[in-house]
Protein backbone atom coordinates (compact mmCIF):
# COMPACT_ATOMS: atom_id res chain seq x y z
CA UNK A 1 0.00 0.00 0.00
CA UNK A 2 1.26 3.44 -0.89
CA UNK A 3 1.64 5.58 1.68
CA UNK A 4 -0.05 8.87 1.70
CA UNK A 5 1.87 11.91 0.17
CA UNK A 6 2.75 14.61 3.18
CA UNK A 7 0.29 17.40 3.31
CA UNK A 8 2.23 20.75 1.54
CA UNK A 9 2.56 23.25 3.84
CA UNK A 10 1.59 26.72 2.63
CA UNK A 11 4.34 29.45 3.10
CA UNK A 12 3.46 32.51 5.16
CA UNK A 13 3.30 35.63 3.67
CA UNK A 14 6.06 37.78 5.77
CA UNK A 15 4.83 41.06 4.51
CA UNK A 16 1.54 40.77 6.40
CA UNK A 17 3.10 38.50 9.40
CA UNK A 18 1.29 39.87 13.03
CA UNK A 19 4.05 40.75 14.87
CA UNK A 20 5.68 38.74 17.36
CA UNK A 21 5.87 39.16 21.05
CA UNK A 22 9.32 40.21 20.55
CA UNK A 23 8.41 42.98 18.65
CA UNK A 24 6.58 46.20 19.91
CA UNK A 25 3.62 47.92 17.33
CA UNK A 26 3.50 51.44 19.00
CA UNK A 27 -0.09 53.01 17.54
CA UNK A 28 0.95 56.53 15.51
CA UNK A 29 -0.44 59.04 13.24
CA UNK A 30 0.48 61.02 10.87
CA UNK A 31 -1.33 64.27 10.33
CA UNK A 32 -1.21 66.66 7.59
CA UNK A 33 -2.58 69.96 7.91
CA UNK A 34 -3.87 72.42 5.44
CA UNK A 35 -5.11 76.29 5.18
CA UNK A 36 -8.15 77.20 3.39
CA UNK A 37 -9.03 80.35 2.18
CA UNK A 38 -12.20 79.79 0.70
CA UNK A 39 -11.12 79.62 -3.21
CA UNK A 40 -13.06 77.37 -4.54
CA UNK A 41 -10.16 75.30 -7.09
CA UNK A 42 -7.42 76.17 -5.38
CA UNK A 43 -4.83 73.64 -4.53
CA UNK A 44 -2.70 72.87 -1.85
CA UNK A 45 -0.11 70.23 -1.16
CA UNK A 46 1.16 69.16 1.96
CA UNK A 47 3.82 66.21 2.87
CA UNK A 48 5.18 64.29 5.50
CA UNK A 49 8.04 61.78 6.16
CA UNK A 50 7.97 58.76 7.64
CA UNK A 51 10.81 58.09 10.16
CA UNK A 52 13.73 56.20 9.63
CA UNK A 53 12.74 53.54 13.20
CA UNK A 54 10.04 51.92 11.56
CA UNK A 55 7.43 51.75 8.52
CA UNK A 56 4.14 52.78 9.09
CA UNK A 57 1.34 50.92 8.50
CA UNK A 58 -1.87 53.39 7.78
CA UNK A 59 -5.28 51.88 8.60
CA UNK A 60 -7.84 54.64 8.34
CA UNK A 61 -7.80 58.27 7.56
CA UNK A 62 -9.73 61.07 9.01
CA UNK A 63 -10.02 64.85 8.99
CA UNK A 64 -11.33 67.98 11.14
CA UNK A 65 -11.94 71.18 9.92
CA UNK A 66 -11.09 74.63 12.36
CA UNK A 67 -13.41 77.34 11.04
CA UNK A 68 -11.63 81.27 10.78
CA UNK A 69 -14.43 83.02 12.88
CA UNK A 70 -14.65 86.21 12.59
CA UNK A 71 -17.56 87.36 14.78
CA UNK A 72 -19.77 89.93 13.19
CA UNK A 73 -22.28 92.02 15.89
CA UNK A 74 -24.56 94.30 14.89
CA UNK A 75 -27.44 96.53 16.70
CA UNK A 76 -29.67 99.09 16.40
CA UNK A 77 -29.15 102.13 18.91
CA UNK A 78 -31.51 103.30 21.32
CA UNK A 79 -32.38 106.73 19.06
CA UNK A 80 -33.09 103.72 15.88
CA UNK A 81 -35.54 102.13 17.72
CA UNK A 82 -39.30 103.55 18.02
CA UNK A 83 -40.65 103.13 21.60
CA UNK A 84 -43.03 104.97 23.45
CA UNK A 85 -41.41 105.45 27.11
CA UNK A 86 -38.30 104.21 28.56
CA UNK A 87 -35.70 102.17 26.86
CA UNK A 88 -36.88 99.84 24.18
CA UNK A 89 -36.97 96.44 24.69
CA UNK A 90 -36.32 93.07 21.81
CA UNK A 91 -40.06 93.50 21.04
CA UNK A 92 -39.49 97.21 20.01
CA UNK A 93 -37.30 96.37 17.33
CA UNK A 94 -38.76 96.31 14.01
CA UNK A 95 -37.34 95.07 10.79
CA UNK A 96 -36.52 98.51 9.23
CA UNK A 97 -34.00 99.45 12.42
CA UNK A 98 -32.76 96.13 11.72
CA UNK A 99 -32.08 96.31 8.08
CA UNK A 100 -30.72 100.25 8.72
CA UNK A 101 -28.32 98.49 11.43
CA UNK A 102 -26.96 95.86 9.36
CA UNK A 103 -26.02 98.63 6.66
CA UNK A 104 -24.30 100.77 8.88
CA UNK A 105 -22.66 98.22 11.21
CA UNK A 106 -21.30 95.94 8.72
CA UNK A 107 -20.05 98.41 6.06
CA UNK A 108 -17.07 97.33 4.61
CA UNK A 109 -17.48 93.26 5.09
CA UNK A 110 -18.39 92.59 1.87
CA UNK A 111 -15.25 90.51 1.42
CA UNK A 112 -16.07 88.51 4.41
CA UNK A 113 -19.59 87.68 2.65
CA UNK A 114 -18.32 86.59 -0.72
CA UNK A 115 -19.18 89.63 -2.01
CA UNK A 116 -22.73 90.84 -1.19
CA UNK A 117 -24.09 93.32 0.28
CA UNK A 118 -23.80 93.14 3.94
CA UNK A 119 -27.81 93.29 4.82
CA UNK A 120 -28.43 91.00 1.52
CA UNK A 121 -25.73 88.20 2.80
CA UNK A 122 -26.76 88.46 6.58
CA UNK A 123 -30.64 87.77 6.02
CA UNK A 124 -29.95 84.67 3.69
CA UNK A 125 -27.27 83.52 6.23
CA UNK A 126 -28.83 84.03 9.10
CA UNK A 127 -28.96 86.42 11.94
CA UNK A 128 -29.43 85.44 15.69
CA UNK A 129 -28.89 86.80 19.15
CA UNK A 130 -25.60 87.63 20.69
CA UNK A 131 -25.33 84.49 23.42
CA UNK A 132 -23.70 87.24 25.34
CA UNK A 133 -27.00 89.62 25.82
CA UNK A 134 -29.52 86.61 24.97
CA UNK A 135 -30.94 85.80 28.42
CA UNK A 136 -31.34 89.28 28.91
CA UNK A 137 -33.01 90.55 25.91
CA UNK A 138 -35.68 87.56 25.93
CA UNK A 139 -36.59 88.18 29.97
CA UNK A 140 -40.31 89.09 30.86
CA UNK A 141 -40.88 87.34 27.39
CA UNK A 142 -39.01 90.46 25.43
CA UNK A 143 -39.81 93.30 27.55
CA UNK A 144 -36.71 93.38 29.62
CA UNK A 145 -35.26 97.04 28.77
CA UNK A 146 -31.94 97.30 27.21
CA UNK A 147 -29.36 99.80 27.43
CA UNK A 148 -27.78 101.79 24.20
CA UNK A 149 -24.54 99.58 24.68
CA UNK A 150 -26.59 96.24 24.94
CA UNK A 151 -29.06 96.75 21.60
CA UNK A 152 -25.78 97.82 19.49
CA UNK A 153 -24.27 94.06 20.36
CA UNK A 154 -27.47 92.73 20.62
CA UNK A 155 -27.07 91.03 17.40
CA UNK A 156 -24.87 88.73 15.71
CA UNK A 157 -24.41 86.94 11.70
CA UNK A 158 -24.59 83.27 11.60
CA UNK A 159 -22.27 81.64 9.96
CA UNK A 160 -22.77 78.58 7.37
CA UNK A 161 -22.21 75.30 9.66
CA UNK A 162 -18.80 73.79 9.22
CA UNK A 163 -19.91 70.61 8.27
CA UNK A 164 -21.04 71.85 4.81
CA UNK A 165 -17.61 72.23 3.84
CA UNK A 166 -16.49 70.35 0.89
CA UNK A 167 -12.90 69.58 -0.62
CA UNK A 168 -10.93 66.89 -3.16
CA UNK A 169 -8.24 64.31 -1.84
CA UNK A 170 -5.55 62.75 -2.71
CA UNK A 171 -2.90 60.21 -1.50
CA UNK A 172 0.22 59.73 -3.19
CA UNK A 173 3.84 57.53 -2.12
CA UNK A 174 6.38 59.93 -3.42
CA UNK A 175 8.93 56.80 -3.00
CA UNK A 176 7.21 54.25 -5.46
CA UNK A 177 5.32 56.35 -7.16
CA UNK A 178 1.45 54.60 -6.09
CA UNK A 179 -1.74 56.92 -6.11
CA UNK A 180 -4.41 55.33 -3.86
CA UNK A 181 -7.51 56.96 -6.21
CA UNK A 182 -8.33 57.34 -9.99
CA UNK A 183 -9.40 60.71 -9.36
CA UNK A 184 -9.63 62.91 -6.21
CA UNK A 185 -12.34 61.91 -3.88
CA UNK A 186 -14.71 64.27 -2.39
CA UNK A 187 -14.98 64.08 1.47
CA UNK A 188 -18.48 64.19 1.52
CA UNK A 189 -18.33 60.83 -0.24
CA UNK A 190 -14.97 58.95 0.79
CA UNK A 191 -14.80 60.63 4.96
CA UNK A 192 -18.24 62.29 5.95
CA UNK A 193 -18.46 66.09 7.48
CA UNK A 194 -16.61 67.40 9.79
CA UNK A 195 -19.28 67.32 12.35
CA UNK A 196 -18.21 63.76 13.43
CA UNK A 197 -20.82 62.04 11.29
CA UNK A 198 -18.45 59.35 9.56
CA UNK A 199 -15.69 61.22 10.31
CA UNK A 200 -12.99 58.50 9.20
CA UNK A 201 -12.89 55.96 6.71
CA UNK A 202 -10.87 52.43 7.52
CA UNK A 203 -8.48 51.46 4.49
CA UNK A 204 -9.68 48.01 2.33
CA UNK A 205 -6.65 47.29 2.87
CA UNK A 206 -3.73 48.88 5.47
CA UNK A 207 -1.17 50.64 3.79
CA UNK A 208 2.50 49.96 4.25
CA UNK A 209 4.89 53.27 3.75
CA UNK A 210 8.30 52.49 3.88
CA UNK A 211 11.00 54.24 6.49
CA UNK A 212 12.07 57.43 4.79
CA UNK A 213 9.50 57.10 2.62
CA UNK A 214 7.14 60.91 1.98
CA UNK A 215 3.76 60.82 1.31
CA UNK A 216 1.98 63.77 -0.06
CA UNK A 217 -2.01 64.71 0.09
CA UNK A 218 -3.24 67.25 -1.93
CA UNK A 219 -6.39 69.13 -1.19
CA UNK A 220 -8.83 70.80 -4.06
CA UNK A 221 -11.10 73.26 -2.06
CA UNK A 222 -14.66 73.16 -3.58
CA UNK A 223 -16.42 75.83 -0.81
CA UNK A 224 -15.53 79.30 0.91
CA UNK A 225 -14.92 78.34 4.07
CA UNK A 226 -11.76 79.58 5.19
CA UNK A 227 -10.10 78.10 8.42
CA UNK A 228 -7.26 74.93 9.45
CA UNK A 229 -8.42 71.63 8.16
CA UNK A 230 -6.42 68.40 9.34
CA UNK A 231 -6.20 65.31 7.64
CA UNK A 232 -4.83 61.74 10.14
CA UNK A 233 -3.38 58.96 8.68
CA UNK A 234 -4.22 56.30 11.43
CA UNK A 235 -2.40 53.00 12.59
CA UNK A 236 0.67 51.86 13.95
CA UNK A 237 4.83 50.98 13.79
CA UNK A 238 6.23 47.90 14.54
CA UNK A 239 9.74 48.39 15.83
CA UNK A 240 11.73 45.17 14.90
CA UNK A 241 8.71 44.12 13.06
CA UNK A 242 8.24 41.72 9.54
CA UNK A 243 6.13 44.21 7.55
CA UNK A 244 8.81 44.51 4.83
CA UNK A 245 11.32 41.74 3.97
CA UNK A 246 14.37 42.17 5.46
CA UNK A 247 16.82 44.36 4.15
CA UNK A 248 14.49 46.33 1.98
CA UNK A 249 11.82 48.96 1.43
CA UNK A 250 8.25 48.65 0.48
CA UNK A 251 9.05 49.85 -2.51
CA UNK A 252 12.00 47.18 -3.22
CA UNK A 253 14.84 49.26 -2.81
CA UNK A 254 17.89 48.06 -0.72
CA UNK A 255 18.00 50.21 2.71
CA UNK A 256 21.96 51.14 2.96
Amino acid sequence: MTPAAPAMRMQPDLRYAPASEAQRAIPFDYTFRFILEGEPDRVVRSLVTISVEASFIAVSIGYGFVPKLTPIVFGPGVDDVPTGEGSPTLRDIDLGSLFDALAAGLDGTQDTLKGETAPAAAFKGGIKLNPQFAELALANGGRAQLRDDVLRNLFQVVTAPSDEIQFLYALFDEGSGREFQSEPLLNTAGLGISNGDRPFRYFARPITFAPLSTIRMEVTEKSDFEGELHVSLHGYKVLGGADAPAGRTGNGRRLR
